[in-house]
């Protein structure tokens, strides 16, 4: 089951909501403005409202792409300690390495308002797959889940990344395949080393 925690950040709460939710302030500034306009003729009263409404949006997401590094960075700490805190004692000098993909992208805003979140724990015996995990910037909080695949090294035959897709090759002829946006190229440097010295 996973485990969902509120992420804690020093941002103005108005500014980072309308920069999310930016379209839906655009759409009603111009209806309450067009209502302004013609049911009551005040053209300047509506143009006020629909202007002051795109300058709300405006700000907001200029406030969300100079505000959310910070954010992000303590939502993968905190995934990061998660994940240690859910695999065995026996991970706990592993190396760390962490893959990012984008979830829920918005129009005209940097960020994305969600991140999937792939951990993968490079340790002296065996390496694990933590796929479970995501960021969420525009709600602020972040989930982990319990689901962790470890790989003992002299199980394993290959392991690669193609088209998306991060492959392990295991002796038995089987495979296990995890989406990831980018490849993960020191992880597989290390993986690839140690299961070098254990075919040595």
């Amino acid at each position: 089951m996973a485990r969902r925690n509120t992420l804690d950040g020093d941002v103005f709460q108005p500014l980072w909501a309308a920069g999310w939710q930016w379209q839906w302030l655009v759409v009603g500034a111009v209806f309450l403005g067009g209502y302004f306009v013609v049911e009551f003729g005040e053209l300047l009263q509506g143009a006020a409202v629909i202007l002051g409404g795109g300058a709300i949006a405006a700000v907001g997401i200029r406030y969300v792409d100079r505000r959310f590094e910070p954010l992000l960075d303590a939502g993968i700490d905190r995934v990061e300690s998660a994940v240690l805190d859910a695999v065995d004692d026996a991970h706990a000098d592993a190396t760390v390495y962490t893959v990012l993909t984008a979830d829920q992208r918005l129009a005209f805003v940097g960020p994305a308002k969600a991140y999937a979140v792939t951990t993968l724990l490079v340790g002296d015996d065996a390496f694990v797959v933590h796929d479970d995990a995501s960021v969420s910037l525009a709600h602020r909080f972040f989930e982990v889940g319990a689901d962790a695949h470890r790989y003992e090294y002299d199980t394993v035959s290959e392991i690669g990344y193609d088209a998306g897709e991060l492959t392990v090759a295991l002796t038995d002829g089987s495979e296990d395949t995890y989406s990831l946006s980018r490849e993960p190229v020191e992880a597989l440097a290390d993986v690839r080393a140690r299961l070098s010295a254990v075919g040595t």
